[in-house]
């Protein structure tokens, strides 16, 4: 028969494993137009062999005004890798504006005018060392031209 602590031991391990396997991939939160918005990742990379993606991959939207800044607020473990904000065309093909490199901080704001009032998607990376690691939030910004 086993002894108590050595199920205990055993136990201990197995809720680890699976609480690592269960893990859940940090959110980041959106404030703009008067509305809060909290996005789960694309996919999300925990390290360079695990990697997380969603079963669905719709686009949260939100609109604001024209001369307003969108406000992108990530958690901890984002602003310990490093992360960079880029704000691209509807398609994805053509990128509008990029914030470089952000370190030490976990806000970014993005000005609602960089696609000249046109809808565009603004998509966060994480970074591993200087090149993004695979974690990918992103959402859309409509933008209203008359102040919200």
């Amino acid at each position: 028969m086993p002894r108590p602590a050595a199920v205990l031991v055993a136990a201990g391990l197995a809720t680890t494993v699976l609480a690592g396997c269960t893990k859940p991939a940090p959110k980041i939160t959106v404030l703009g137009g008067g509305k809060v918005v909290t996005i789960a990742p694309s996919t999300y990379c925990f390290d360079v062999a695990h990697c997380r993606h969603s079963a669905r991959f719709d686009l949260p939207s939100f609109s604001t005004a024209a001369d307003e800044k969108v406000l992108i607020d990530v958690p901890k473990e984002v602003v310990r890798r490093g992360w960079i904000v880029s704000a691209l065309t509807l398609n994805g093909t053509k990128q509008l504006a990029t914030s470089g490199p952000i370190r030490n901080s976990h806000t970014y704001r993005v000005p609602s005018g960089v696609n000249s009032g046109n809808p565009f998607i603004v998509q966060v990376n994480e970074l591993h060392g200087s090149a993004a690691n695979g974690s990918v939030w992103s959402f859309v910004v409509q933008v209203s031209p008359t102040k919200s």
